[in-house]
């Protein structure tokens, strides 16, 4: 596909220095990339902000991805909450670079600014149209009052762009709620999350001295130095943490670091509750040195008043690093509290001190919760994964574009066919990167079941249906003879279920049969599309009371149930048909996973163990 990025104030090419720079330049330019790597010929509109000597208007950032200077407003940055008025030249400008140069096939704009333009160009020239806010005006204004500086109209701006777009692409499941309270209809949005670069961002063993004294706990905090982001927090916590430092990055170079005024502030702060010589102000980091510091650190802080998405905690799990983040926005999404970091309240310092405290010295330690994150950051947040999905967000779009256009061919059922296919395969694809998942889920399924324990599953509708497949194979059989193995499923109990829908309501109907039946140590499987079902929900937390293992299949992430779950495989298909197809594959794939862990690894000619074995099947005469 041609596909036209906006992001009118928010220049792929831009460094991260200025206040009006962050996480949205890296976003557009690693999401180009990886849709061009796609086979996608992306051009990235951004207005210009220098004289046209000093800035050419069409620019390579790398193969299959340019970037394009739009020449409104004066050439010289400008604060972005200023740029509002220039936004009708910019869509217009659009209009006839479109002209010129062809028409794109989708059109994908950032921040609201940018979807004003982006949407007055394709209505004019009926293209299909995608938006993702990075956020929200209404959160912004919530939480700063007087001191938001957004124009006055940013809300209901919001509220039209979000109303009228093909496809919202929000970046977290908060802000799908966010949406509903502005009263936009939310069938037309997907949660695709921002991604890192997991190439530079992995775990590996730390190199050299650690920063700071070397002693004790580090900490560190990266982020823009504004208020909002929460340091302050960060620093008071270290009066309740007497063995810790806190390394603090971000803001100018470390040459003027100390002439900043947060810092100047934050360092008030750290002489007023006595900390200010285990506080160190490192300044900004070129962005290729990132890993090494994230490695360093023992917990990784991110403490934010409130947070759109919020990239230091995905960078951090992606090293290996555990995270405590305040319960906001992108971070109930990015870490798993009690998984592989802790969620604490904003502005609460003593539970900051208590979550740090708590992983570094869990018995377990601060290296296993960050090995689960990394684990999870991988399969999750890969800018090759955040492509995939939003490759397939445009495409929705255009699909939408062309069902309600009158010209439009009807589908036939070869084309649906091809479509779903296609589908198949993102969602298979989407699949192997967590075979490994798979592989674990069989070998701890299989001792629980050899140890007296069970499995119970659950599902509604066509997931009902895979989970009582699941058991059927277990107390049955898959390939090869075995003894039957304990397995229930909630879902095909109709007695049971019609009894607690009469007396209980709906969101019972698993959840007090899990009550009933679930044992410490037992595992309770769920299944979901969507990952939002109420009845579902409300299992995984009786089971988690209970003392089971909440393991989930659900569609794209993220979800409540994928949050809510100790694991998760998330299966990012096109459709909820293909999610339920690749479902069935899970089921298969752990059937062969559980086999393979009872025989075990077997000599020549030697049998696995009795207690494995079922009778040789007996043919009998009709």
């Amino acid at each position: 596909m041609r596909i036209a990025m906006i992001s009118e104030h928010a220049s792929p090419l831009a460094t991260l220095a200025g206040a009006d720079a962050g996480g949205q330049n890296v976003h557009v330019a690693a999401l180009s990339l990886a849709l061009a790597a796609r086979g996608h010929e992306v051009n990235v509109y951004t207005r210009r902000d220098a004289p046209p000597h000093e800035q050419a208007e069409r620019v390579a950032l790398g193969d299959g991805v340019t970037v394009v200077h739009v020449p409104v407003g004066p050439p010289r940055p400008v604060p972005k909450d200023e740029l509002h008025p220039l936004m009708d030249d910019f869509g217009r400008w659009l209009q006839d670079d479109w002209r010129r140069s062809g028409r794109p096939d989708v059109v994908h704009a950032h921040f609201w600014m940018s979807g004003l333009a982006g949407l007055q160009a394709c209505r004019a020239a009926d293209v299909p149209f995608v938006q993702t806010f990075h956020a929200l005006g209404s959160v912004k204004r919530r939480h700063q009052g007087a001191a938001d500086t957004s124009p006055a109209e940013r809300i209901d701006c919001e509220r039209v762009v979000a109303t009228t777009a093909d496809v919202v692409i929000a970046t977290c499941s908060d802000e799908v709620c966010e949406l509903q309270q502005l009263d936009v209809p939310t069938e037309h949005v997907r949660v695709v999350p921002c991604g890192v670069d997991t190439g530079l961002f992995r775990p590996a063993p730390r190199d050299g001295e650690r920063p700071g004294t070397g002693h004790g706990t580090v900490l560190l905090s990266v982020g823009r130095l504004v208020e909002r982001k929460g340091v302050e927090t960060s620093v008071r916590a270290l009066e309740h943490l007497q063995d810790a430092e806190l390394l603090v990055v971000g803001g100018p170079s470390s040459g003027a670091v100390h002439d900043d005024a947060e810092v100047r502030r934050l360092r008030r702060v750290a002489d007023e509750v006595g900390v200010a010589g285990r506080v160190h102000f490192v300044g900004s980091v070129p962005h290729e040195q990132m890993p090494q510091l994230y490695r360093c650190a023992d917990v990784v802080l991110a403490t934010p008043w409130y947070e759109p998405f919020g990239i230091t905690p995905v960078e951090a799990a992606a090293c290996g690093r555990p995270v405590v983040g305040t319960a906001v926005g992108g971070l109930l999404d990015t870490v798993v509290d009690g998984r592989t970091g802790r969620l604490v309240s904003p502005r609460d310092e003593r539970a900051v001190a208590q979550a740090v405290d708590e992983i570094v010295h869990s018995a377990e330690g601060a290296d296993a919760w960050g090995a689960r994150a990394a684990r999870r950051a991988a399969t999750r947040y890969d800018w090759g994964v955040v492509a995939e999905q939003t490759e397939r967000a445009l495409h929705q779009a255009v699909r939408r574009v062309r069902r309600r256009t009158p010209t439009a061919a009807r589908e036939t059922t070869s084309d649906w066919v091809r479509r779903h296919r296609h589908e198949l395969t993102s969602g298979m694809e989407s699949l192997e990167r967590q075979s490994a998942t798979i592989g674990l889920w069989g070998t701890r399924l299989a001792q629980v079941l050899r140890g007296d324990g069970r499995l119970l599953a659950a599902g509604n509708g066509g997931s009902a249906a895979e989970a009582q497949h699941l058991t059927a194979e277990l107390v049955g059989r898959f390939v090869d003879e075995r003894r039957p193995l304990s397995a229930i499923c909630l879902s095909a109990e109709t007695s049971s279920l019609t009894a607690i829908l009469n007396d209980y309501g709906a969101q019972e109907v698993f959840a007090r049969q899990a009550e009933a039946h679930v044992r410490p140590g037992d595992i309770l499987m769920l299944l979901s599309t969507s990952g939002r079902s109420p009845n579902v929900l409300e299992a995984a937390r009786r089971a988690r009371g209970r003392g089971a293992q909440v393991w989930a299949m659900t569609g794209p992430g993220p979800n409540p149930l994928a949050r809510l779950a100790d694991e998760a495989v998330v299966v990012d298909a096109g459709s909820t048909a293909a999610v339920q197809e690749v479902h069935l594959a899970v089921v298969h794939a752990l059937c062969a996973a559980v086999d393979a862990a009872l025989q075990g690894p077997r000599a020549p000619g030697r049998s696995t163990d009795a207690d494995d074995q079922a009778p040789h099947a007996v043919e009998v005469p009709a």
